[in-house]
């Protein structure tokens, strides 16, 4: 017996840029949620449904990513800040928490930064921003990140949770040579250390989330983002690596929903 997905994929405008996007759930708050490098909207599949009980949800392959566009041209974290920008201001209402794993919690901490009217919290996991070899200096990140051309950690396609157009299906963007070309124009444009000592500007609530063991970008880079941000939660993970909302799904789900079912509590402790 046949069992359509409970979800199906969009193509949706952002910036000059068309992104595969999905949206699901309802609520008063959307929650915006963005990848790390090398991965695709793909990667929340294990608490997409789970915030979407009380929420609405957006994931979005990041530009040059996943089965979005991958132009020629500047893929610095200034250019993607901004597309990530419309594609909110375009397809999203009323307030917004931006979530972000380690190069997507970047942009959306550069993004809550920029935009302190629509964003008003931020759930940073492992974020980059700060460096990822040490807050000393930033280590090369084709070593730390895999390459432009390594596997991806999740593939991109789940028909079982996500419906495509035919033509789209057979997608592999490891294959492709546009996703050859702006991953590896990610790792030379996007500056993995360009939020360190601006994080203090981020003056919302922020849910810091760090596994204890991660190698990609280490703890200690997580507590000292944290020292610099005016009003933070930080969650420490003891077993996870770099990944713990794949790692531990339910326990990073949970620290979410309660973060953002408090968000007026926390609003009056930061003095917002």
């Amino acid at each position: 017996m046949r069992t359509d997905p409970p979800h199906r994929a969009e193509w949706l405008t952002a910036g000059d840029v068309e992104v595969r996007a999905v949206r699901l759930g309802s609520g008063d708050t959307t929650l915006v949620l963005l990848h790390g490098y090398g991965e695709s909207l793909m990667s929340w599949r294990a608490i997409a449904d789970r915030l979407a009980q009380h929420h609405r949800v957006v994931a979005l392959d990041l530009p040059g990513f996943g089965l979005s566009d991958k132009p020629a041209g500047s893929y610095d974290l200034e250019t993607t800040r901004r597309r990530v920008h419309d594609f909110i201001e375009r397809w999203t209402e009323g307030p917004v928490v931006i979530v972000g794993h380690s190069m997507g919690g970047e942009i959306a901490a550069a993004e809550a930064i920029a935009d302190s009217v629509r964003i008003v919290a931020a759930v940073l996991i492992a974020p980059a921003g700060g460096g990822l070899g040490g807050i000393g200096a930033v280590a090369d990140p084709i070593a730390h990140l895999g390459g432009a051309t390594a596997p991806l950690v999740i593939p991109v396609h789940d028909p079982a949770w996500l419906a495509e157009p035919r033509d789209r299906r057979g997608y592999d963007p490891v294959s492709d040579p546009a996703y050859r070309a702006s991953t590896g124009a990610v790792l030379r444009e996007l500056d993995f250390a360009a939020l360190r000592g601006r994080f203090a500007a981020l003056r919302r609530p922020v849910l810091l989330v760090w596994g204890r063991l991660d190698p990609t970008i280490p703890f200690h880079i997580g507590e000292a983002i944290a020292a610099e941000l005016p009003c933070e939660r930080l969650v420490v993970i003891p077993s996870a690596f770099h990944r713990p909302h794949q790692a531990q799904p339910d326990t990073v789900a949970a620290e979410i929903e309660r973060f953002v079912a408090h968000l007026e509590t926390q609003e009056t402790r930061c003095g917002i």
